[in-house]
């Protein structure tokens, strides 16, 4: 049986019959295009393993968001053909992934929501409802995040983003004193749906930074977050240097264009010098010095060889430092690489530093263009409307970049 809710010119439908005996928490699973990009079948079968072994506390629901492709069919073929033992939702048109988990949240009544994504995998499932039973104790907490690494992959980028992923995780130690942290990862973290609902009305639908901008929101209202780390969440992540970089491009636009819209609150962090303060600073410190390190180095040049040379040291020497310092406080973050540590933690800092630094260069490039161009768009509207000299207040007429809009 079909069930349709429409919202916003943007429709849900029910390939299977949604769920009508809620559990404790269900599991969304958003897909776009996927079949292009990953053995649809294979995947499949995986998250039939999993609402079966999760099916006592935790429903699990596909969501495809508007494919293109053949991945649409791909799931109504499989759960026409099987006992697939998940759920599977169709949003229509695409909205950006935002819109998708919070049409499909509305329609639910779990009282949580566990996001997770089409390629990653899920350990230690069998801990999540005696975390969620800790969280539902605490009204001050959101939800949680899961501990996130990266697997199936070999080569020095993947072992480059170990690193990073685990100094990502050593990190969380410094967010732990006020239970915050910057994003909690769209790929593992759980939410409880109530409060989910009411930060995803306030979200503006962008997709780069989309989980980031979600969990500032939600400590915004003035929760905290949990760092769940007996639940791990393993992620694909690029493993080609081309892919990583355009990966990273993508959430530092995400960043950016979060920190525009709730620059008020990162400022009042800032200046209240909280936990979440300090790291904005330190990452905004960070991105000057990126963007100011060509000019320092060309300025040493002029100087002679020796002092650009030592530039180089020093800026090196700090990376290192940084890297083995998070090592030290936090070694069980660093546990996935330990027999290649040496020799990769003495490249990490060059390889970090190319890669933040082209990825940072083009979010701020690909920002720019996306402002002129919303700036073009909303002139243009604006004397469209004014020529038309229409009596009803400019303001009421004007398109919002909503949770489903492709205007932003």
């Amino acid at each position: 049986m079909n069930q349709t809710s429409t919202r916003k010119e943007v429709t849900l439908e029910w390939i299977t019959p949604a769920p009508t005996l809620p559990k404790k928490a269900a599991m969304l699973v958003p897909q776009f295009n996927e079949s292009s990009h990953f053995n649809m079948l294979k995947r499949l079968r995986y998250f039939q393993h999993v609402a079966l072994c999760m099916s006592p506390e935790i429903d699990v629901v596909i969501i495809d968001d508007g494919s293109t492709d053949d991945s649409l069919d791909g799931l109504r073929a499989f759960v026409a053909e099987e006992e697939c033992g998940f759920y599977v939702a169709a949003i229509h048109p695409n909205t950006n992934k935002v819109g998708a988990l919070y049409l499909t949240a509305l329609e639910l009544q779990h009282e949580y929501i566990i996001f997770s994504d089409f390629d990653t995998d899920l350990f230690g499932y069998e801990n999540i409802p005696h975390e969620l039973s800790k969280l539902t104790q605490d009204d001050d907490f959101l939800g949680g995040y899961f501990r996130m690494l990266p697997h199936e992959g070999q080569g020095n980028v993947f072992l480059f983003q170990q690193i990073e992923y685990s100094l990502a995780r050593g990190l969380y130690k410094f967010h732990h004193q006020d239970n915050s942290v910057p994003v909690m990862p769209g790929a593992g973290s759980v939410y409880k749906r109530d409060i989910l609902i009411a930060i995803l009305e306030q979200h503006s639908g962008l997709r780069s930074g989309e989980d980031r901008e979600s969990t500032l929101i939600g400590l915004k209202m003035g929760y905290k977050v949990k760092y769940i780390n007996n639940v791990m969440i393993l992620t694909r992540p690029p493993l080609t240097l081309k892919a990583l970089i355009k990966q990273r491009v993508r959430w530092n636009l995400g960043y950016i264009e979060t920190f525009a819209k709730e620059k008020e609150y990162y400022f009042e962090q800032a200046k209240a010098l909280t936990r979440l303060g300090q790291r904005s600073m330190y990452d905004f410190s960070i991105v000057v010095f990126l963007m100011l390190f060509p000019a320092v180095a060309s300025y040493s040049l002029f100087f002679g060889a020796k002092l650009l040379a030592g530039v180089f040291a020093a800026t090196y020497l700090v990376y290192l430092a940084w890297c083995i310092a998070l090592i030290i406080l936090v070694p069980t973050e660093s546990n996935e690489f330990k027999k290649r540590r040496n020799l990769s933690v003495l490249l990490y800092p060059v390889f970090k530093f190319i890669v933040d630094y082209i990825s940072w260069v083009g979010a701020l490039i690909q920002f720019y263009k996306k402002n002129k161009a919303k700036n073009a768009y909303y002139k243009k509207f604006v004397l469209k409307q004014l020529s038309k000299k229409k009596a009803e207040p400019m303001e009421e007429k004007l398109p919002e970049p909503l949770l489903y809009s492709k205007i932003a």
